[in-house]
């Protein structure tokens, strides 16, 4: 059980990685869409990496950002939100900019708000990550229903790769908002099961970067849905 517990802790790595290797050591040149896919599995890989790294250090820590690593953790939440959110509003769904800039904007403030109220720095808001996850998959439902809906009969959606990379961003965020409202009441009655739940929360992401794997080595990532 031990072996499997070490192993489930890597997951949150070991995903982003292989599919940035995946997205990397393909020769042609990514379409617009994907590069914003690997700029999403890059945030992952270096902020859970920096995550477990701070969590390994040695006690007591001297400088305040390496006192704990919720940090880390706002920080890649933030990051990946305003990433996947330019790439449905932007490129999926084809807003027009004043919509993008105006969501964009917004939720930045929200966030330095937030974070002037200590998230991310002396607790983890499992509320705003919540809130996160509920959009984007809002988002990727509306455009798993647009393109089924509007796209020319020639074009095949799940032939594309990026079909593939929002259902692994859809299976992510859809399964991560139930941890995120189920975090405090775990921390209330039962912090020995909050290892458990991270757990979960690793193998959702070790999923999400599968489908994204899979879309780029065996689907036309060329492709464009317009």
């Amino acid at each position: 059980m031990k072996f499997l517990s070490q192993i489930l802790n890597i997951l949150d790595t070991v995903g982003p990685a292989v599919a940035v290797v995946f997205l990397l050591r393909n020769k042609k040149v990514l379409s617009k869409e994907m590069q914003l896919i690997l700029i999403f599995c890059l945030i992952q890989l270096i902020c859970n990496c920096t995550a477990s790294i701070i969590e390994r250090l040695p006690v007591p820590r001297k400088f305040i950002l390496l006192q704990n690593n919720y940090w880390v953790y706002k920080l890649n939440a933030t990051a990946s939100f305003l990433i996947i959110l330019t790439l449905f509003l932007k490129y999926l769904l084809h807003c027009r900019p004043q919509v993008m800039y105006a969501a964009l904007i917004s939720y930045a403030a929200v966030s330095i708000l937030l974070i002037i109220n200590g998230d991310g720095i002396s607790q983890f808001s499992s509320g705003s990550s919540a809130f996160e996850s509920i959009v984007i998959v809002a988002l990727s439902l509306y455009f798993f229903y647009s393109k089924l809906i509007n796209t020319h009969e020639e074009v095949s959606i799940p032939e594309t790769s990026i079909f593939w990379c929002v259902v692994g961003i859809f299976t992510y965020y859809a399964g991560a908002f139930f941890i995120f409202i189920s975090y405090k009441y775990v921390i209330d009655t039962s912090s020995s099961t909050l290892g458990a739940l991270w757990r979960f929360h690793n193998i959702l992401l070790f999923i999400c970067s599968l489908y994204i794997s899979y879309g780029i080595l065996c689907k036309n990532y060329r492709t464009i849905l317009s």
